[in-house]
């Protein structure tokens, strides 16, 4: 593996994370324009600071603010309703008695049951949660809504997220996706970001997904309520590790050198917003650059071919600023770099970003009814990814799934196993496919799963 590696600093905070370049080959070809891969990695150091040291994000009195923004709708009645009530309940038992949580319930009416006050000893809260009744339609923009308008009481230089769970489609109030996802963007730069939970069959998958990419949060689902449980404790399990948040990738390119984004990350000013990162954890993009053979010539190897530039917010809201990392690549003959071999975490996650790009397109199928196209992608998937485990775990899923001929399932499954390979944050020293029952150490919000909407 190359890695050109640049140890970062916060201003006063200690080495915080770093940003590593990893390049699929360590080389130029002279005289021909090169189109590469390079692996943007951002790693957050190992543990959180000791007692004593310099103030981070995981500071004990670092703000948290949460929105729990709960459709109550007539198809979320019963079992549903329960175990949505439980799950809200189990994040306010999570919570610290300074931090704040709003509580919101939607159906065609909207109605703040809390404001974001301080948790206390959330008995007050619980009985909130207790009180929610469902009946009525789905105005889901207006519930959202009325979680962003309560967090913007809170501190702004902590974390304020809104959490939104729902069952259904927008079918009252603003229903219109493109603008609810620019909204979403909008109040992520402002600070408040959102997070989506959608449950069962009946959801817009594209909406929920969309307004957390837009949003600056995450997207889960559950196939039953219960199953909403794993992903919450994934959330708050993070939210409690978080080393930097509000991260922007930017990248200055030399003359002559192009640079294009893989994953989905939404572009922001000159560059692109990355999830929130997690002690321990890597948030990663993959860049694809073109250089052209009059700058492969012209260029002074004394200079980079390109900088990467990232910074985040700390817990305290403090903006940290990382040490740019740089790539510098000699000039080599046909003979030299046909020598040069991929490396094989860049191929990995070649592979991985192809496989979504796959699980879309059988999704495609999927809406269509054509269950012979779906078959047919599914076995040239296969056979194209099998040296990945991880992807080939979600194809053996999508394979047992797609028999079932449930095109709402089945694509839903596919759309978040799409999402999920392009943005979920990695352990810095990947391993293969592993489950929390294998490894109990690693973090939840770690855990590689083969389906989406189960919890393990």
């Amino acid at each position: 593996m190359t890695d050109l590696h640049t140890p970062s600093q916060a201003p006063g905070a200690g080495q915080i994370a770093d940003v590593v370049l990893t390049l699929v080959r360590q080389g130029l070809l002279r005289g021909h324009s090169n189109t590469f891969e390079v692996l943007v990695r951002i790693q957050a150091a190992d543990t959180q600071p000791l007692a004593g040291q310099a103030a981070t994000s995981t500071t004990p009195n670092a703000d948290r603010s949460l929105a729990l923004v709960i459709d109550s709708s007539g198809s979320m009645d019963g079992e549903p309703l329960v175990q949505a009530k439980r799950c809200a309940d189990w994040v306010v038992s999570t919570m610290r008695s300074t931090d704040r949580v709003a509580l919101v319930q939607f159906d065609d009416k909207v109605h703040t049951l809390w404001p974001a006050a301080e948790v206390g000893d959330g008995r007050a809260l619980r009985q909130a949660i207790r009180s929610i009744r469902s009946g009525g339609c789905t105005d889901l923009h207006g519930g959202w809504a009325a979680g962003v308008q309560a967090l913007q009481a809170a501190p702004a230089s902590g974390l304020r997220r809104v959490i939104l769970l729902s069952d259904g489609c927008a079918n009252r109030g603003e229903t219109d996706v493109a603008l609810i996802e620019q909204q979403c963007g909008e109040w992520a730069i402002k600070g408040i970001t959102t997070s989506t939970y959608g449950l069962g069959n009946n959801f817009q998958e594209e909406l929920m997904i969309g307004m957390a990419r837009s949003g600056g949060g995450n997207q889960y689902f559950g196939h039953t309520a219960e199953d909403l449980m794993g992903p919450f404790r994934q959330e708050m399990d993070l939210m409690a590790s978080l080393c930097l948040r509000d991260i922007c990738l930017s990248v200055q390119c030399a003359e002559g050198v192009k640079v294009d984004m893989l994953n989905e990350w939404r572009r922001h000013d000159e560059g692109w917003r990355i999830n929130d990162l997690g002690w321990g954890a890597e948030a990663w993009a993959l860049l694809r650059v073109t250089v052209t053979s009059s700058a492969v010539g012209a260029n002074d190897l004394n200079l980079p071919l390109l900088s990467v530039k990232v910074s985040g917010r700390e817990g305290d809201g403090d903006v940290a600023v990382l040490q740019a990392a740089e790539l510098h690549l000699p000039r080599l003959s046909r003979s030299e770099w046909d020598l040069l071999k991929p490396d094989e975490l860049v191929s990995r996650r070649l592979i991985e970003l192809a496989a979504a790009d796959a699980l879309r397109n059988m999704r495609a199928a999927t809406e269509r009814g054509d269950w012979d196209a779906v078959a047919d992608m599914l076995r040239a998937a296969r056979a194209e990814f099998s040296g990945n485990e991880w992807v080939s775990a979600i194809l053996d899923t999508m394979q047992r799934l797609s028999e079932q001929r449930d095109a709402a399932h089945v694509g839903k499954e596919m759309l978040y196993a799409a999402s999920t390979l392009g943005t979920r944050l990695r352990a810095k020293r990947e391993r293969g496919l592993v489950t929390e029952a294998e490894d109990p150490s690693t973090p939840s919000f770690l855990v590689r799963s083969a389906e989406q909407g189960r919890s393990d």
